[in-house]
């Protein structure tokens, strides 16, 4: 190789070596697969601790109400898709009866509560950073629509779209969670599990039914509403949980540095 070619050769690698991504153990992933709920009434636990939820339903403005009954309905129910049921034979799904007197933008929100005290909305901790969130649903085959809602580590929430559900039968929708949603914050100590999941909220198509059907006596009085339904079975996300190792990481998190200074706490009161 002539000497004007190696200096070239040499100017080039150069070059390249310097605009080459550099890669740092900041930049590993470790992915793991987590299940907020099975709706079988197991705990969700995280950092030892156990969390248990109940289920609510709220309908906008046009949702129906009769004399027997006030849409939207919600209760667990003792089924699932059959790919879940060979794995947990006893696993359960949460069922949701919906109806509207008008067609237009309805909705129904669909949250978890506490199981304790006064059944107030709260909202489900996520740990690491979420990159997929994945449920199974069973819709009634109408073009409605199914979003989830999370919570950043900022208190914005953000709105991640699910999928259509004019479909038949169970399917497993899965939406990735975009990567510039703040997860966790950088500065120490620090929780890992900062954002939440809020709730989920199904639409409805402003040209599509308000409900399955109608049933009428001799004389065509309306005696009952034949609601949708809809089913929700295993809710769980794809997390990548992955932190830096490094001397004194064991101080970045708010339970390590909590438990270490209620240890100063007693030592002074005790002198």
């Amino acid at each position: 190789m002539k000497t004007g070619s190696s200096k070239v050769f040499c100017l080039v690698l150069f070059v390249s070596l310097l605009t080459a991504p550099a890669f740092s153990d900041s930049e590993t992933i470790a992915y793991e697969s987590i299940i907020l709920d099975n709706f079988d009434g197991s705990p969700y636990t995280i950092d030892g601790e156990d969390y248990n939820y109940t289920w609510k339903a709220d309908g906008s403005k046009f949702s129906t109400k009769t004399d027997s009954q006030t849409f939207p309905i919600i209760s667990p129910v003792p089924t699932a898709p059959q790919a879940l049921l060979r794995q947990k034979p006893d696993i359960k799904s949460l069922g949701i009866q919906g109806a509207f007197d008008r067609h237009g933008y309805n909705w129904i929100d669909i949250y978890p509560t506490s199981s304790e005290g006064e059944g107030q909305p709260v909202e489900i901790p996520l740990n690491g950073r979420t990159r997929v969130i994945d449920l199974w649903v069973w819709g009634s085959n109408l073009n409605y629509s199914l979003n989830a809602y999370i919570r950043d580590n900022q208190g914005i929430v953000h709105e991640i779209p699910l999928g259509n559900l004019k479909y038949n039968g169970w399917k497993n929708l899965r939406a990735n969670v975009p990567a510039g949603i703040p997860m966790v914050s950088n500065v120490m100590p620090r929780s890992t599990h900062v954002t939440t999941f809020v709730k989920f909220r199904l639409l409805t198509n402003p040209q599509e039914r308000t409900y399955v059907d109608l049933k009428r006596d001799a004389a065509g009085k309306i005696t009952q509403i034949v609601p949708f339904y809809l089913y929700i079975s295993q809710l769980k996300v794809l997390a990548d949980i992955y932190e830096t190792v490094y001397d004194g990481d064991e101080l970045a998190y708010p339970k390590n540095t909590e438990a270490l200074w209620n240890n100063v706490g007693a030592a002074n009161n005790n002198n």
